[in-house]
């Protein structure tokens, strides 16, 4: 299995670094960032399992981060600790009213933090249980079980619904193929993973997608993207 991808948004060095060998050390996968405006565009471009946002940051507020992250990047399942030397319950009802997983006020042990993280990446995420996730031109209406491309539908099995689905949640992402045949068939599945191969392939075919694709990871799984 990949190892989680945390990202951390601090301004001061010497947290950061903590921060980021904390969580090395733990076993996440962390990338660190100095300012909001960085860790945004990598968000562009890959999306982590959860994001360690401070507040006080140089370019911008963590809030307008965290803003932006339930707005442009809501139908992906990013859980979200705020942490600042902000600490009043006004602050920390804001943050959490907003769409903040939980928040931890400055100075914070780095065992709290590790307990903190793992609790909320066992949570289940409730907005995966919208009515709609969007991608692109790309709809999926999850308790209709209806998909739809440019508006048009177009009619999936259910288990091509289902690994659809899964790839919208996790869009940017690669999904591996034990992770698609755990969640869709169940642990207990006895089938090879070329059951998988052909339902991509019908996916493909059914959906005719312009902009969006997905893509073969050669020997781990499938990627959903978007092409520019």
């Amino acid at each position: 299995m990949n190892k989680e991808l945390i990202y951390s948004v601090e301004d001061d060095d010497n947290i950061r670094e903590l921060i980021k060998y904390t969580l090395e050390e733990a076993g996440y996968n962390a990338v660190s960032f100095s300012n909001g405006k960085d860790m945004l565009e990598a968000l562009k471009k890959t999306t982590p399992h959860l994001v360690l946002l401070d507040i006080m940051l140089p370019d911008m507020e963590g809030t307008d981060i965290l803003k932006i992250i339930r707005t442009e990047y809501s139908h992906l399942p990013i859980k979200v600790i705020m942490l600042t030397a902000k600490s009043s319950e006004i602050n920390i009802v804001t943050g959490l009213n907003m769409g903040a997983d939980d928040y931890m006020p400055k100075p914070f042990s780095v065992l709290e933090l590790l307990a903190r993280i793992k609790a909320n990446l066992r949570k289940k995420d409730t907005r995966l249980d919208a009515e709609e996730l969007t991608f692109g031109e790309l709809k999926l209406v999850v308790r209709k079980k209806a998909v739809f491309v440019d508006n048009n539908q177009v009619v999936l099995t259910q288990k091509e619904f289902d690994i659809l689905k899964l790839l919208m949640e996790n869009a940017n992402n690669v999904v591996n193929r034990e992770t698609m045949l755990d969640e869709i068939w169940g642990i207990d599945h006895t089938m090879e993973t070329r059951t998988i191969d052909m339902h991509i392939k019908s996916i493909r075919q059914k959906l005719n997608l312009k902009k969006e694709n997905i893509i073969t990871i050669r020997g781990i799984g499938y990627k959903l993207v978007q092409v520019e």
